[in-house]
C-alpha cells in the first residue's frame, strides 16, 4: 500500500506496504540468492521497496536507477532498458511501476500477467529478445499462483 501525495512520484509505502514487501521478500529470499544487479525506477515507493529487498537479501551492491523505468515509458524505452542489462553477470532484480513492469514482462515472455503491487515475478531470460523469457514463479500477498490476464479489463 502507498500513501496519498500530490504527485505520483512522491507517494511512499505505508506501514502496511512495508510489511507486505518484507513478507514477500522473506518468502522468496532463497530464490533471490543469485541476484547480482538491482535496477529501480526513480519513483520514491519503488526505491523504498528495493531498499527493503536489499536489506532482507543481504545484498551488498548498489541499486541502479534506470532512466528508462519512468512514468510514461513505452515499449521503445523498455526494450532499451532490457538491451542494457548484463545477462551474463548474474540475476537482476528490477522494480518499477505497473505499466513499465507489465510492458517488460509482456515483451520478454509474450504473456499478459496480472502483477499485484508489492509482488515478485521471476522470469528466466538468456538474452534480451521478444518472447525469449519463461515465467518461473510469482509471489504476492495473495499467493504464489501466476495470475494471467484474460481480458484487458483484468488489469484494472
Amino acid at each position: 500500500m502507498t500513501s496519498n501525495a500530490d504527485a505520483d512520484e512522491d507517494r511512499e509505502l505505508t506501514e502496511i506496504g512495508v510489511k507486505e514487501v518484507e513478507d514477500v521478500m522473506t518468502l522468496r529470499k532463497s530464490d533471490l540468492s543469485g541476484v547480482k544487479h538491482i535496477y529501480s525506477s526513480p519513483l520514491k515507493r519503488v526505491k523504498q521497496t528495493l531498499y527493503i529487498a536489499k536489506r532482507i537479501m543481504g545484498f551488498a551492491g548498489s541499486i541502479e536507477e534506470s532512466r528508462y523505468l519512468k512514468t510514461g515509458s513505452r515499449l521503445p524505452e523498455i526494450v532499451s532498458f532490457a538491451n542494457e542489462l548484463d545477462f551474463d553477470g548474474g540475476d537482476a532484480l528490477v522494480s518499477s511501476h505497473q505499466s513499465c513492469t507489465s510492458i517488460l514482462v509482456l515483451w520478454l515472455t509474450g504473456e499478459d500477467i496480472l502483477i499485484p503491487n508489492g509482488s515478485l515475478l521471476a522470469i528466466d531470460v538468456e538474452k534480451p529478445e521478444q518472447g525469449a523469457g519463461t515465467i518461473l514463479w510469482q509471489e504476492s500477498r495473495d499467493g504464489s499462483n501466476v495470475k494471467r490476464a484474460v481480458n484487458f479489463v483484468d488489469q484494472f
